[in-house]
This record gives structure tokens, sequence and C-alpha cells, in this order.
């Protein structure tokens, strides 16, 4: 049954589907588990003989401690019935440190999933030996990412551990298949080859469900669940809320500044070479946080606006800008 118009919060009105590139609604999305099946095979690219047929989903929280007590927690954690962990997460912006977060994923999900496999096995602990002890499942840790660029240059790149020796060997083989990360760059996709055309099925629709009206023709079986899966109309309202909430929040507005400085890292380390290194990163440094801040605040602005819980007072207050600024946001998003 469609909700009710006015039950449908403000901000997703004018849309038909949820955004699977917001966290929200790419977390319900593979909540379902014939869709998620569907979308790991293609990704994983893999053949009949090696297709999964059943997953079961696992605690998206990991035992990663923060000094701010923060629970950390990955999009999406499941368990193939042949007994693989795999991890898939939406990265939308860039940050410090990305390629850090990402092996530190991937380790504590390795570690955990030992642990499960030991567990799973204490009724038969005599029987167990030395060798199957130490004996790893398969991690695939699945990163789509919209503006993160650490992982890969072109549309889809792979990690996995070599030797140093084997560098330049085009036929070197990893010394260990048991963690694999895999990167997706989504813009990237319309120029990419040689991708199967269910993979691209499905980064198509994370691309661009968001911003379409209606299922396209020549979506089939678990995408076409998909787009009804995320069709705001049949989506529960908390669902709804949730999403609006999150569209952007504190971790955002972080990665906003953290992309403006890196930016202006950059064009103040080549307007250093040419006129003074030092002078060059110092300004840089600064237009790009300064950028990062004016964005991150400007779009919490126009945020708060649309949901029309505060006044313009405490909208100004809650930013740390003048009533004048919030009353140029609000008059600019009126004449749109």
């Amino acid at each position: 049954m469609d909700l009710p118009e006015q039950e449908i919060p403000e901000l997703l009105r004018h849309s038909t589907f949820l955004s699977a590139k917001e966290n929200t609604a790419f977390i319900r999305l593979f909540e379902d588990k014939e869709i998620l099946i569907d979308f790991l095979n293609a990704v994983l690219r893999r053949s009949d003989e090696d297709v999964i047929t059943e997953v079961e989903h696992m605690n998206r929280d990991l035992a990663v401690i923060y000094p701010s007590d923060d629970i950390v927690g990955v999009d999406v954690h499941a368990k193939t019935k042949k007994g693989e962990y795999i991890d898939v997460e939406m990265q939308r912006y860039g940050h410090t440190h990305f390629k850090d977060r990402v092996v530190l994923y991937g380790a504590v999900m390795a570690a955990e999933a030992h642990r499960e496999e030991l567990l799973s096995l204490q009724k038969r602990r005599r029987e167990l030996s030395l060798a199957e002890r130490y004996r790893m499942p398969k991690i695939y840790s699945i990163w789509i990412c919209e503006n993160a660029t650490d992982g890969n240059k072109d549309y889809r790149d792979t990690w996995a551990i070599y030797r140093k020796s084997d560098l330049g060997n085009k036929d070197a083989l990893p010394v260990s298949d048991v963690l694999n990360y895999i990167f997706i760059k989504l813009p990237k996709l319309e120029g990419a080859k040689d991708v199967p055309e269910r993979e691209r099925e499905w980064m198509d629709f994370i691309n661009n469900c968001g911003s379409r009206d209606e299922i396209p023709s020549t979506a089939t079986g678990a995408i076409r669940d998909a787009y009804e899966r995320l069709r705001i109309r049949r989506t529960p309202k908390e669902i709804l809320e949730r999403q609006t909430l999150s569209m952007t929040t504190q971790y955002d507005i972080d990665c906003y500044i953290d992309d403006a400085v890196n930016e202006g890292f950059e064009k103040g380390l080549k307007k250093g070479l040419e006129k003074g290194l030092e002078k060059g990163l110092e300004k840089g440094l600064e237009q790009g946080i300064e950028k990062g801040k004016d964005e991150a605040r400007t779009e919490a602005i126009v945020k708060a606006l649309r949901r029309g819980k505060l006044t313009l007072d405490e909208i100004a207050e809650d930013n740390d800008v003048t009533i004048d600024r919030v009353r140029e946001i609000q008059k600019n998003l009126q004449g749109k």
C-alpha cells in the first residue's frame, strides 16, 4: 500500500525512488537476500560452478575501538553457504586515511570471521588439528566509491598480498587468497570496457536509481525487485525519516572538509613550486579548509530549512553564521 503524500518527508516528495548511494537505502536494499545474492554473483563475477546460492546476514558492528566510543558498523556483512565472509561498503566521499580505513575494516573482518569459524567448530574441538585452528575463511571487502579516489584509478581494481620479489611479473599470484579487496569507482562506469553485463546493470542501478522516475524497461529479475524495494511510496515511514536525517551527517561534513583540504593542498603545492613552497602550501591549505567548512555549513543550513523544524535564528546559531546568511540561502531555495 502506498504512503499518503503527507507522510512522505518533504525532501523526498519529488523523487520516485530512494538513492541507493545513501546509507539507509543501501542497507535496506541488501536486507533482501535474493537481491543480495544476485548482486554478489555479479560483482564477484561468479561462474555457474561457483555461483552463490545462499547467504546469511551477519552482525554489522565491528570490534573497532575509537576514542569517541562510537560503534563502527559496516553497511552489509554476509556469509555465503560456502563459508565466505563479505563486506560491502557504499563510500560517497573521500577522506584522509581512506586506505587505512579499508585495511582496518578488512583486518577486523578477517579476525571476526576466524573467531566465528572456531566457535562453530567447538563441538568437535578434540578432532581439530593444529592446521585447522589457523585456517582462515575467504574475506571479500567490496568498496563502491563515488568520490573516493584512493582505491583505484580506473573503474575497477583489486588489492591482494603479493611478494615484493614478484613485482613486475604480470603472471604473479597472491601469496594468500584469504583477504580480497575490490574497488569499484562509479563515475568511471560509463567509459569502462570489459565489464560483465549484469555487473554493469547493478552499478547503473546504484548510480542512478535515485534520479529516475520509473523502472527502466531493461531491468529484470532482482534489479527490478531492487527498484521496487526502494520505491519511496512503498517504503515504511520510519525508513524515509531515517533516510532524510542521514542524507547529511557529521561524518559527511567531515568528509567534505577533508576533500577540500586535500584539494587545497594540491593547489597550494603547485603554487608553492612556482612562487615559494612554504607560502603556497599555507595558502592552499587555508583556502581548502575554508571552502570545505563553508560548503558543509551551507549544506547543513539547506537541510535544516527543508525540514522546517527550527527557526531562522536557531539555524544561524547552530551553524555559526549570521541570520542574513540563512535568509540568503532560504531565498535561493525559494527561487528554485
